[in-house]
């Protein structure tokens, strides 16, 4: 559809031009007749949900009327300049330029169906932002307290008891990057609350509205150590990403503090009435995964952790003689790691058993691993629906976007569901996905 309106719009632009060329008339009513009537074909479409409207088709819709506003001016003047070909084909070559740059949002997000969420009960939200007065918040100019900003999803009802389950999204993340697992999980009967870590995040708004960007710093950090190559810089590394942990594990920790006197207000809440605070879930993507595994192991309330495709640094707990130390007390709580192909076959290739998660998981009282054939580290993320020029660039895999999401939600709903519902042993496969699938962006 996308291609349909780009190409129709030039096309329009195209005759309009042709035609004022031919007539030496700058055509103000005509222009204002077929941007009016495109504009009203849209309008229809959106409204049977023919195609279905979203942020993407703003600009486009704000083109159209500034093209409509501009011409109708034009024509209601009285006075009539004389036609000059170079003037109306500048005004045709910014037309067009303008245009193409209005559909950029559908080019970097093009319209997809969404995934479905499979359980049986609908899902509502609310965004809530606690202040952590025990913390200054260190990407703060005026040392004001931390504030931390969760979204929950979960089932649109009055009646039951639910398991509650916290994610931490990744260095580039932000708390909406697994929208559709959110939903799979609460339509089963979970309450699931996301959390921004604020600067850390892609971005946060909070529920006054204030917009907080990545820390530049941060950022700027993250994408060095990602692609950092020089292996005299690992005790540098390891005291950053401490910091790093420390920072998000905080956050964590005082999230699920705060919910849990939540629930024991006299009159508590949505979602907090639904909460069931004996069966509590972690889970995260990259460093968002390292987080809730180190989170997990430090309080005695967590029953169950997943990891997506992070490197569970809070395992190194040291640096000595030129390299990390791990934990050697036994993981103790039930874990899962999911990894993309890349990152595992890398992971054995230059440390084998010494990596962090292949050592907390052998080392651990419940663990298992999985592997997706085919996948790079954004295929655990919705991105590669919501743009998947973006997700190309930043990372992903051959297999088919769509499949490894789906895959990936089944095999969280079938691990938590074990371990918070009592549903018997997981039936987690080593390995998903096959890895001549190729993508379908």
């Amino acid at each position: 559809m996308f291609y349909v309106v780009l190409i129709l719009l030039v096309l329009l632009e195209t005759a309009l031009f042709y035609f004022s060329l031919k007539q030496k008339n700058r055509l103000f009513q005509e222009k204002c007749i077929a941007y009016s009537a495109f504009t009203l074909i849209l309008v229809l479409l959106f409204g049977t949900k023919i195609l279905p409207y979203s942020f993407r088709f703003t600009p486009l819709m704000l083109w159209l009327t500034g093209r409509l506003l501009v011409n109708g001016v034009l024509l209601l003047k009285k006075k009539k300049r004389p036609f000059k070909k170079v003037k109306a084909g500048m005004y045709y070559t910014t037309a067009v330029l303008t245009l193409l740059l209005s559909l950029v949002p559908l080019l970097l997000f093009p319209p997809f169906e969404p995934i479905q969420a499979s359980g049986s009960y609908q899902v509502e939200t609310k965004k809530f932002t606690y202040t952590d007065q025990s913390r200054m918040d260190p990407f703060s100019d005026e040392k004001m307290p931390r504030n931390v900003t969760v979204d929950f999803y979960y089932p649109k009802t009055d009646q039951g008891k639910f398991p509650l389950i916290v994610f931490s999204h990744g260095a580039f993340g932000f708390s909406g990057s697994n929208f559709f697992t959110f939903q799979e999980l609460a339509s089963h009967g979970y309450v699931v609350g996301s959390i921004s870590h604020t600067s850390h995040a892609f971005f946060t708004v909070d529920t006054k509205r204030t917009l907080t960007l990545a820390d530049q710093d941060f950022l700027q950090k993250a994408v060095e150590i990602n692609g950092l190559k020089d292996t005299s810089r690992e005790e540098e590394v390891f005291h950053i990403t401490k910091e790093w942990m420390n920072l998000r594990t905080e956050d964590i920790h005082f999230l699920l503090d705060t919910i849990l006197g939540e629930t024991r207000s006299i009159a508590p809440g949505l979602p907090f009435s639904l909460l069931n605070i004996e069966a509590i879930g972690l889970f995260g993507h990259s460093l968002g995964g390292a987080s809730s595994a180190e989170t997990a192991r430090e309080r005695n309330d967590v029953d169950a952790v997943i990891v997506l495709d992070g490197t569970m640094l809070g395992e190194e707990v040291d640096f000595e003689d030129g390299r990390v130390v791990l934990n050697d007390t036994p993981y103790p709580v039930p874990l899962l790691n999911v990894c993309a192909e890349d990152h595992y076959e890398g992971a054995i290739e230059t440390q084998g058993e010494e990596y962090d998660n292949f050592y907390a998981s052998a080392h651990a009282l419940d663990a298992r691993e999985t592997v997706f054939r085919g996948t790079g580290h954004l295929n655990f993320t919705d991105l590669p629906l919501f743009s998947p020029i973006l997700a190309e660039k930043l990372g992903i895999g051959t297999a088919d976007a769509r499949s490894a999401i789906v895959t990936m939600n089944e095999i969280v709903l079938e691990f938590f569901n074990s371990y918070l519902k009592n549903e018997g042993a997981p039936q987690i496969e080593k390995e998903y996905l096959d890895e001549s699938t190729s993508a379908e962006n």
